[in-house]
């Protein structure tokens, strides 16, 4: 892996340093965990978004897994959505023992203060806390919400029950679930890996179709698998994300800059992008979108490769894994998948496999495809809706990913 130059590492320091007076050292961070903002939608008549009914004055409890080590962690909370102020009264972390129960919760400041408002469309970053942590660590931030708070972003597909709770305590009565991420976006470790891989996509890298609580999905195995080598993984997947347009959150194109280009370590972006371009056209999603074509799809990951690649960031891209059938029971069955469709997937996956714009071919579609129909998914990596994989199949797709990631350096 190429290391971060000299200029971008300073310039990632800088942007990541706490003000005056704590003055903060040089050393660039890297980010640990993510969970990509969404916009929160008001019509929830397919998708529920899962948020509790009001967040004014409560306080949710968010559990998640460090992918990294750290001596000290910073959190990133996002507004990046909304239309009005946020107000968090207060923030904590603390190492999470299951559920909602934690034990030694430590205060969370901002430049100081327990207190942030989080302007509209802004993100606030944590004061650096103290925090020794081995990858793997579970950790819990709660936040207590300011009056007049309103949701207005959040991530969807958290695969992570969050809880509401009756007050920061750390065995809290628990007054509702959520399967939401709700402001928490990004923590970040103090020691700097050798380098920093974002997995971005759809509902295929963001989990839709691994267990719950499960910690599954094909991102959450590779990261595993390569903290050991120094590498830290992180998810910015968006299920129903799209390369072209935005779906249940912006597309690749406009979040690029926010999630991958402004992550601090980032040097690696494993791109899996295409299944909803292809196949929302003609769906209840989009029931008078023009069929996608080949060339607005190679125009489009051209342009994200563009742009990671003068950012100085290595790009490895996915092909698109096979989905006939997919969505069986739904409004979606029958218009999701369609042999036109999945002619255009083959197509895109052709042009993919000769291209050389990127650094790197990671080929989901033969790890997971069945060997008997190669326009379905293989059984054993199915999580049983014919379109998301099974954490057998998430094991198949984090392997193909390490095998690139451990061959010998790019050598430009």
């Amino acid at each position: 892996m190429r290391p971060i130059p000299a200029a971008a590492a300073a310039l990632a320091a800088a942007a990541f340093a706490t003000p005056a007076p704590a003055q903060e050292s040089a050393a660039p961070w890297s980010a640990v965990w993510t969970a990509s903002p969404q916009a929160v939608w008001r019509d929830e008549t397919i998708f529920p978004t899962g948020l509790p009914a009001r967040i004014a004055g409560a306080t949710i409890r968010q559990p998640l897994t460090l992918g990294y080590p750290a001596d000290r962690l910073r959190l990133l909370l996002s507004n990046a959505h909304g239309v009005r102020p946020l107000p968090i009264e207060a923030a904590t972390l603390a190492r999470s023992v299951g559920g909602a129960t934690v034990e030694d919760p430590q205060p969370v400041r901002f430049g100081g203060e327990t207190r942030v408002t989080i302007a509209p469309g802004a993100q606030a970053l944590s004061d650096p806390l103290p925090f020794p942590a081995e990858a793997g660590t579970r950790v819990a931030a709660t936040l207590t919400y300011g009056p007049g708070a309103v949701a207005e972003d959040f991530h969807w597909d958290a695969r992570e029950t969050g809880y509401v709770i009756e007050a920061d305590r750390p065995d809290p009565v628990v007054l509702a679930e959520t399967p939401a991420r709700v402001t928490l976006s990004a923590v970040f470790s103090d020691r700097p890996a050798r380098a920093g891989v974002i997995a971005m996509g759809d509902s295929l890298t963001d989990g839709n179709g691994a267990p719950m609580d499960a910690m599954a999905r094909w991102p959450d195995f590779l990261a595993r698998a390569m903290a050991p080598q120094g590498i830290a993984v992180v998810n910015a997947g968006i299920s129903g994300g799209r390369l072209l347009s935005d779906g249940m959150g912006r597309s690749v194109l406009a979040r690029l800059e926010r999630d991958v280009l402004a992550s601090p370590g980032a040097d690696t972006l494993v791109l899996l992008i295409g299944t909803n371009d292809i196949a929302w056209p003609g769906t209840i999603f989009a029931p008078d979108e023009a069929p996608m074509t080949l060339a607005r799809l190679q125009a489009g990951l051209l342009q994200a490769a563009a742009r990671v690649r003068a950012a100085g960031l290595r790009l490895i891209v996915g092909t698109a894994p096979p989905f006939r059938g997919a969505l069986p029971g739904t409004p979606l069955e029958g218009a999701y998948w369609s042999p036109a469709k999945d002619a255009l997937r083959r197509e895109l996956n052709a042009w993919l496999r000769a291209a050389t714009f990127h650094d790197g071919l990671a080929d989901f579609d033969r790890a997971l495809s069945d060997p008997a129909d190669d326009a379905r998914l293989n059984p054993l990596h199915d999580s049983g809706d014919h379109l998301h994989p099974s954490p057998e199949g998430n094991r198949a797709m984090a392997r193909v990913v390490e095998a690139l990631l451990t061959e010998a350096p790019d050598p430009r």
